[in-house]
């Protein structure tokens, strides 16, 4: 039994006659009468009653019609959602982000997508960048918005730059420089609070680089693992931090910032995805993303 035996008795059924039946299908009568037979042959009995000018179905015809249809509608449905899933329309995609480096543009594409695509569930993680890098490894998550990347995760997986975050001097509030812009010179006399250079080890060696550069070395008292960390322990009086402009969105009421002058130093927000696991799915969400690039970039995330 095929696809193509439960439509002729479905069209046959809806018609009433062999011959609207054939004009409704595009082929033959005998076609349809041939296949119908088959169809009985296979099944066992009769499922027309053809003693009447008009074909009617037997009680059995018409328990099969009933299956019939739905056998037809599941095998549409398939077809349809199977279609969609290929044109990146149906399915699953999972993200990662960290919200304090994403900013405003994270929510603004997450909803544009949503109202685009609106059967692909979307799921959500809240990471650290580096942990995205492996959960992008191992295909936890499918697209990630982290920092650039870096050896050894540069050689597998791929990312495009979105904008750049410059960095900043966060200060407790009540601190003398703060308030001001700063020439990183200003700083050479204060203790530092960092963030593990095990989390950002760019960022950490390129912040002693540019020290290095101003003819001193950050005199380093604390460390942590997270960004909020370092502002609690800059609120707490440890010392002052160089932190990426995204932080601010972090900031406590005993923390101020001030901008570096020249502004040398940044650090990068990226879409990254392997390109291991390619989907349409996610192909869709990255054009999606490459064509809001510019403005991004433009308005510094926002």
């Amino acid at each position: 039994m095929e696809l193509r035996h439960l439509r002729y008795f479905c069209a046959l059924a809806d018609f009433g006659t062999f011959s609207k039946a054939s004009q409704h299908l595009h082929i033959s009568q005998s076609a349809i009468s041939e296949q119908i037979a088959d169809l009985e042959q296979e099944i066992g009995g009769a499922l027309l009653d053809r003693s009447q000018r008009r074909t009617r179905l037997t009680p059995q015809g018409l328990m099969f019609l009933a299956e019939a249809r739905r056998t037809l509608l599941a095998s549409e449905r398939a077809i349809d959602l199977t279609r969609r899933s290929l044109k990146g329309e149906l399915g699953t995609l999972s993200i990662g982000f960290f919200p304090w480096g994403t900013r405003g543009f994270f929510a603004r594409i997450i909803r544009e997508y949503r109202r685009l695509c609106p059967q692909v569930r979307l799921s959500l993680y809240e990471m650290h960048a580096s942990v995205q890098m492996e959960a992008l490894t191992s295909g936890k998550i499918d697209i990630g918005f982290t920092r650039p990347l870096e050896a050894p995760f540069s050689r597998t997986l791929r990312a495009e730059l979105l904008y750049r975050d410059p960095v900043v001097v966060a200060l407790p509030s009540d601190h003398p420089l703060a308030g001001r812009s700063l020439d990183i010179a200003a700083l050479a006399g204060e203790p530092f609070v960092m963030c593990d250079r095990t989390m950002t080890p760019v960022l950490f060696d390129n912040i002693l680089a540019l020290c290095t550069t101003a003819g001193y070395s950050p005199r380093i008292v604390n460390t942590t693992s997270t960004w909020s960390g370092v502002l609690t322990l800059v609120e707490s009086g440890e010392g002052i931090a160089m932190v990426p402009s995204g932080a601010r969105t972090l900031r406590t009421r005993g923390v101020a910032f001030a901008e570096l002058k020249p502004t040398t130093l940044y650090t990068g927000i990226s879409v990254a995805w392997n390109p291991s696991n390619e989907n349409p799915i996610q192909a869709d969400f990255l054009r999606l993303v490459m064509a809001n690039k510019e403005r991004i970039h433009r308005t510094g995330g926002n």
